[in-house]
């Protein structure tokens, strides 16, 4: 898929934008985590003193309920590791989206940003300096600091992972695979955002904030969170927002539709390339419609426009319509996106 073809506005049908959407390599990238889930797994039924695995594989940050230490709060753990191709072109970008991703990864479940670790990698020093710019700049804006990690120099290639460490209160959290049958489907996006000239999925939103401003708009899903108001939840990455919704789906052993005449957009109609890109703050929610409005007027009080745009079904398939049509992209008998132990 060519990023000229990207930019196109939508000319096809339904069922061949759902063929493209398919096909996306965000979404092709995540068929091979099943086949690795499955011996990885079993370390799941292994007894461990004073901890109680609440959550792990599916979701954006595994959880975890340590009784020694916390009645009150979950831990929370979660790792990134940057693109290769994005840390070739431009490796300061990955050290910032490196922090911004792990912090997506927190907040989507209700939960507050502790720490960061870092394992870096590079050929030649410039590379290491880069990346390390991009990392303190992440640390700046969202106000979380890397406290340690390992480093690789004068290595054969260019890598970068960074892990998180948050906590959630345990009556709050906010799990990836506990959408209901019936539930409205939340898209939320940041509209102030522009596309990165590099790279044609990348909805920048954060870059030209204030870390008070990011800080704030990450702050709706504690918000929301605290009131228990979504069933499910998951930050929209680099499957994009069709194929973040899938992983919940997937997740949560459900089905679901996605009307995409209603999805927050910049213009009439939306293009393949806003449904394949990845925004600085977007978040896909699963709750009871009584509650829709609420969670709607929370974002919308950070500038962030929400909509529904969908529902939970009892299908074990995503689909999408364009408000007259229907067409199937993902069936999860076969097409496992999210990662969950099987």
């Amino acid at each position: 898929m060519t990023f000229e073809f990207l930019y196109m506005v939508i000319a096809m049908n339904i069922t061949e934008l759902a063929k493209s959407i398919a096909a996306f390599e965000g979404i092709k990238r995540k068929y091979p985590i099943s086949d690795l889930v499955l011996p990885l797994s079993k370390s799941l039924f292994y007894k461990y003193p004073q901890l109680d695995i609440i959550r792990s594989f599916g979701e954006d940050s595994a959880v975890l309920n340590v009784s020694d230490v916390s009645d009150t709060h979950y831990f929370l753990l979660a790792l990134d590791g940057m693109w290769s191709k994005l840390i070739d072109a431009d490796p300061k970008l990955a050290g910032y989206f490196a922090v911004l991703v792990n912090v997506n990864d927190i907040i989507c479940k209700g939960g507050i940003p502790i720490a960061l670790l870092d394992m870096l990698s590079y050929q030649e020093k410039a590379m290491g300096k880069l990346l390390v710019e991009g990392l303190v700049l992440g640390c700046e804006k969202f106000n979380v600091p890397i406290v340690g990690g390992h480093l690789h120099p004068n290595d054969t290639h260019n890598a970068l992972s960074v892990a998180i460490l948050g906590i959630v209160p345990k009556e709050e959290a906010i799990f990836s695979d506990n959408a209901q049958i019936g539930d409205d489907i939340i898209i939320a996006l940041d509209l102030d955002g522009k596309f990165h000239e590099k790279f044609p999925y990348a909805w920048d939103t954060t870059s030209h904030k204030s870390p008070a401003e990011v800080q704030a708009i990450g702050s709706t899903m504690q918000t929301i969170a605290r009131q228990r108001l979504a069933h499910a939840a998951k930050d929209i990455s680099n499957p994009g927002i069709v194929g973040t919704f899938g992983m919940l789906l997937d997740a949560s052993k459900k089905g679901g539709i996605l009307n995409l005449a209603k999805i927050p957009k910049l213009k009439e109609p939306v293009s393949l390339q806003w449904l394949c890109m990845y925004p600085g703050f977007g978040m896909v929610l699963s709750c009871d419609p009584l509650h829709s409005r609420a969670i709607i007027e929370i974002f919308e009080k950070r500038g962030i426009t929400a909509r529904v745009c969908g529902t939970v079904q009892g299908t074990h398939a995503l689909f999408i319509s364009d408000g007259k049509d229907e067409a199937l992209v993902l069936e999860f008998v076969k097409d496992h996106v999210s990662g969950i132990a099987l």
